[in-house]
């Protein structure tokens, strides 16, 4: 598949072109970025797109003070994989042109929409919004999987192939992993063409993370099946362990909490989340750990302490066994405005 040097991103707010087509192609940093304030009836916010290489490109969009409860539309140019990461605390209500249940998007959320899904979302008072999209050619996708002489998997295949049959989205887990890399995105200080470069790596270094989920994927079992209420008692589990995860529940004590025997809880919550229920609390603990170094809030002892860990030793270890780094090396990072 042939890789495109540019792309399209028509956004339609209320009926309110924000821009009716930008497109963009990689002719050096000073033109590769493109801003547009978000209209002043809706609120304080803005959208800004990047192009990189070819057919790499992401979008970073926030509104901090909506005036009015307002409905977003994003439409890109067919054939380009979407990954998008919602990067505030606070869940927030997203949809799929299409599909006719909204998707709750919350922080450890990671979301891949095949070609040619319009996404909406629905931008309410009090509610701030951070989002981070990353847009990948379906070119550039094939060839991670070509290089290794490997097929895509069944239902990226499809999606890519025969996006007109039905909206492609699946949802994943974000991990440690991705979400260093995706702060480290968002703090780069670089400029001119070490940033292309660098942000460039980095863009493909979260995709690569959230397209190897897919492999591991492929070919296993179809997930139980789960009724809109074991769905609703899954994410009521997921909030109580976010917001407890210095001193979670035991999965006994967490299965009692939302009515679920401990069997369902474990299997229904691998399915829903991608992750068990440790490994979600691990995860959470060491992402806040790294905000509070890299936010230079914490040295390594007092980070450790913070999320829950009583040993350095196994703080480091765990660490390490998410991140692939010690935790010294992410220290004094600044999060870029």
């Amino acid at each position: 598949m042939a890789v495109r040097d540019g792309f399209g991103l028509h956004v339609d707010i209320a009926q309110r072109d924000l821009e009716r087509r930008a497109f963009l192609a990689p002719t050096g940093m000073d033109q590769l970025q493109a801003r547009f304030p978000l209209p002043e009836t809706v609120g304080c916010g803005s959208l800004e797109v990047t192009s990189l290489a070819a057919g790499i490109s992401y979008c970073r969009w926030n509104c901090d003070d909506a005036r009015e409860e307002t409905r977003l539309d994003t439409a890109l140019t067919p054939d380009y994989v979407v990954f998008p990461f919602h990067l505030t605390t606070e869940p927030t209500e997203v949809g799929i042109r299409g599909v006719t249940q909204p998707l709750l998007l919350s922080r450890s959320d990671s979301y891949l929409l095949g070609p040619e899904v319009v996404g909406t979302q629905t931008i309410r008072p009090g509610v701030p919004i951070r989002n981070l999209c990353l847009f990948l050619d379906v070119g550039v996708v094939d060839s991670c999987f070509a290089e290794e002489q490997r097929a895509l998997p069944a239902a990226l295949k499809q999606a890519i192939t025969h996006p007109e049959l039905e909206p492609y989205y699946q949802r994943g887990w974000a991990t440690a992993a991705m979400g260093l890399a995706v702060r480290q995105m968002l703090t780069c200080s670089l400029t001119g063409g070490l940033a292309r470069l660098y942000l460039e790596a980095k863009v493909l270094e979260i995709a690569a993370l959230r397209l190897a989920q897919l492999i591991d994927d492929d070919g296993v079992p179809p997930p139980p099946r789960l009724t809109r209420l074991d769905r609703e008692r899954l994410d009521h589990a997921r909030f109580i362990l976010w917001s407890r995860h210095q001193d979670p529940p035991t999965v006994s004590e967490l299965a009692q909490l939302v009515g679920l025997n401990r069997t369902k809880l474990k299997v229904g919550f691998k399915s829903r989340f991608g992750t068990t229920v440790f490994g979600f609390i691990r995860t959470q603990r060491l992402q806040r750990a790294a905000a509070l170094m890299q936010d230079g809030e914490c040295n390594v002892s007092e980070a450790a302490a913070m999320v829950g860990y009583n040993s350095l030793s196994a703080f480091g270890s765990a660490f390490k066994a998410e991140y692939g780094i010690c935790p010294h090396q992410v220290l004094g990072c600044e999060e870029a405005e």
